[in-house]
């Protein structure tokens, strides 16, 4: 796996796909069937583990590097994790979905898998959270 290639291709997707809800994700394409398994198995810190590299991985944009710059250390730490917990989950729980990913998309399959699981534990955490921002409605931003 190379992580800088997944991230890469996880920081563009959050930056032109709106979140879906682990609910929403489309059981056509193999590869979300895998993020739904690994999402489903995932304990508390599993999710944690890919909470963090989806936020190093943003924080490797322009944009993020302007509010904050995580170090190189601290990004390959977050990085390991994230491949240890992915190969875990993958072996352990998840190795039926992820032959069909093989099968179906060895080049991409992975990526797209990691671009939906990412949109899921992030939809999952804004859910938790209350921001200014969040409690605005289309028709409070239209008064404006």
């Amino acid at each position: 796996m190379k992580p800088l290639l997944i991230t890469s291709a996880l920081a563009l997707s959050f930056l032109a796909t709106p979140i879906l809800t682990a609910q929403a994700a489309s059981h056509d394409r193999p590869s979300d069937v895998l993020a739904d398994c690994l999402y489903r198995h995932a304990n508390a810190n599993d999710k944690q583990v890919f909470v963090q590299w989806a936020f190093v991985t943003l924080g490797k944009t322009s944009a993020a590097k302007k509010v904050e710059t995580i170090s190189q250390a601290k990004i390959t730490d977050v990085e390991t994790k994230a491949q240890k917990t992915l190969t875990h989950l993958v072996v352990g729980k998840c190795s039926a979905p992820a032959m069909k990913v093989l099968w179906n998309d060895p080049k991409n399959g992975l990526q797209d898998t990691l671009t939906t699981l990412a949109r899921q534990l992030v939809d999952a955490e804004i859910k938790k959270r209350t921001s200014p921002l969040l409690s605005l409605t289309i028709t409070d931003l239209l008064k404006k």
